[in-house]
């Protein structure tokens, strides 16, 4: 588009030669290129190698935005920051935000926006229905009547420190409101933190969890909070933050006194918290009086085995796949949240195993046509959702119908995210049915004894009816061999007698889940083989993988993967009992 002057254009941030064209034009301005989704340049001339203005947008937020000082005559702003709300009304915002600097206020005011919060060094405003006056109205509704407290609160999971955090503010206050950071971008989604933390305050009466906002640290008003990192823009996204929080969330839920836990180990939040000690009580940013003023109260952290409770150390056993360590950190409210993301490590450890055999990796899509790597990451992030269900649904109690119904709706999520392609059928009954089991163990007895889990889910297995038109259930027929179901009435036999202790015997090897892998392969009768191959196929998959697993090398694996795609080999079945495999090893308390 061009109005004979200028040309205006949206560029490509991906590619290296842009992004330090953008960068060189932003740092002749004195800013510096943020995260950014999209990048919307004018030029004089159609190839736009000369930036004289630019504006960026980070989903709803527009950033980045400068104007080079030989074309600020022209009135490119205006056309500039049109554009980026157009693009963003397209996208379906409602509301734009726009982060920039004070000297740009009244350009942003011409076009609709509005002041919501200030620093020395950036204002935040915004434009469009909804947005903050929503939020605040939302709040209003909140209101109770004395002396109130807040504390706002990540919970990336929510641990026995957040309880304590919140037990010990509640008795200082008579009403104590915690706001959930809503911004997606932490392990655990919004709706799972805020759950957890409904879940976490029970018995506690006065304590009112809000839904969270763009307006309590967020991306908009908080970017490096998210990436963990102290720099010289930290302290400007904490001050427009506090200011939002004096002026626009804490006067419509009349709080007087915000709590907050100590940090001793994270620099960024010690940080946040000594900046709130010093605006809060001033009553936000350049306020003309303290009447306004907000109480700021640091509360020690809560200790365990003498050191503070960490929602860092807690992901570190997850990491590690370490449920009974994970554990200690945390209520028994939050434990199903945790097997569910056990359950989702899982199934990403098996996809990205690279290279494997047949199977969708990293490097191709083995002997599939319609999948590939994205598609099967897309479908375990489908599933997600469904597997924390199953784990709070069996906390009550493991029931196979209940069970039966929640697979049907992920399977539904998963087709819907995969363009009805079946990604992940197998592994959703194995890893469902074994997360039920574990919720209801963990959640009971603080332990998940594998005898009692085995028990558990061949019990379960065994209320449910045997599938009738499915690849599986008619290779089962034709080749007279079990499949899933019958696998799991009989409690996983091969897995926990071989499959389990050779994976652990592999601790610390770096192909750990190749050769557990091609382990399973050599005595699996796997039915998505015999569906494709039949019964020399299958052969084939079994004496080439006991040949590799042998002589294990990476090559070998390259190998047979092309030797697998040349005979339409895939053994799906094998990649269920892996995750599987990882995931029970992560479960199970070990002798």
């Amino acid at each position: 588009m061009c109005d004979n002057r200028h040309y205006i254009s949206e560029v490509p941030l991906s590619l290296n030669s842009v992004r330090k064209r953008v960068e060189a034009f932003l740092s002749s301005n004195g800013l510096r290129l943020a995260a950014l989704e999209r990048y919307v340049v004018i030029s004089r001339d159609e190839d736009g190698d000369e930036i004289i203005a630019g504006g960026g947008l980070d989903g709803n937020v527009i950033k980045c935005v400068a104007v080079s000082e030989a074309a600020r005559s022209e009135g490119l702003m205006n056309i500039l920051v049109s554009r980026l709300i157009a693009i963003a009304h397209e996208e379906g915002h409602d509301s734009v935000k726009a982060f920039t600097k004070p000297a740009n206020e009244d350009i942003f005011k011409s076009l609709g926006f509005e002041l919501i919060a200030s620093s020395n060094n950036a204002i935040l405003m915004e434009n469009g229905r909804g947005g903050l006056p929503e939020y605040r109205k939302y709040l209003e509704s909140l209101a109770r009547p004395g002396r109130n407290g807040a504390i706002v609160m990540n919970a990336n999971p929510f641990t026995k420190g957040h309880r304590y955090l919140i037990e010990q503010a509640a008795s200082q206050v008579d009403n104590l409101y915690v706001i959930v950071v809503k911004e997606d971008r932490s392990r655990f989604p919004y709706v799972e933190r805020k759950a957890m933390i409904e879940a976490g305050c029970a018995g506690l009466d006065n304590v009112i969890v809000c839904e969270g906002s763009d307006y309590a640290v967020s991306a908009a008003t908080f970017p490096t909070y998210f990436l963990k990192q102290l720099d010289d823009a930290t302290p400007t996204h904490m001050a427009l933050d506090l200011d939002l929080f004096v002026k626009h969330i804490a006067r419509p839920l009349g709080v007087t006194v915000r709590f907050a836990g100590s940090e001793p180990e994270d620099n960024l939040t010690h940080c946040y918290n000594e900046m709130m000690s010093e605006i809060l009580p001033a009553g936000g940013y350049n306020a003309t009086s303290q009447e306004n003023g907000i109480k700021f109260v640091e509360i020690p952290r809560l200790e365990q085995n003498g050191r503070p409770v960490s929602a860092t150390s807690l992901r570190s056993a997850l990491d590690r796949g370490d449920l009974k360590a994970a554990m200690e950190f945390v209520p028994v409210s939050t434990v199903p949240y945790l097997i569910a993301e056990l359950a989702e490590r899982s199934l990403r450890l098996e996809l990205d195993t690279t290279p494997k055999p047949g199977l969708v990796d990293k490097q191709d899509n083995g002997s599939h046509k319609d999948m590939d790597y994205a598609l099967m990451s897309a479908s375990i992030s489908a599933l997600r959702p469904y597997l924390t269900k199953i784990a709070v649904e069996a906390v009550a109690g493991v029931n196979a119908a209940e069970i039966m119904s929640i697979g049907i709706d992920a399977e539904t999520s998963m087709l819907r995210a995969t363009g009805g392609v079946n990604t992940h059928k197998g592994a959703l009954f194995c890893i469902g049915l074994s997360v039920a089991a574990a919720s209801f163990l963990a959640c009971g007895t603080g332990t998940v004894d594998a005898d009692a889990f085995r028990a558990l889910v061949s019990r379960t297995a065994s209320q449910i009816p045997s599938a009738q038109s499915t690849h599986g259930a008619e290779a089962k027929r034709n080749f007279k061999v079990g499949g899933a179901l019958e696998n799991a009435r009989e409690a996983y036999p091969e897995l926990f007698s071989a499959w389990l202790p050779y994976y652990r015997s592999l601790e610390g090897d770096q192909y750990r889940c190749h050769k557990t892998l091609l382990y399973i392969m050599t005595n699996l009768d796997d039915t998505n083989v015999l569906h494709r191959r039949g019964a020399e196929g299958l052969a084939h998959t079994k004496s080439e993988a006991a040949k590799l697993l042998g002589d294990f090398s990476l090559s070998g694996l390259a190998s047979l993967n092309q030797d697998f795609i040349r005979e339409n080999i895939s053994p799906g079945g094998s990649a269920d009992m892996l995750s599987l495999t990882i995931f029970i090893e992560s479960i199970i308390i070990k002798n």
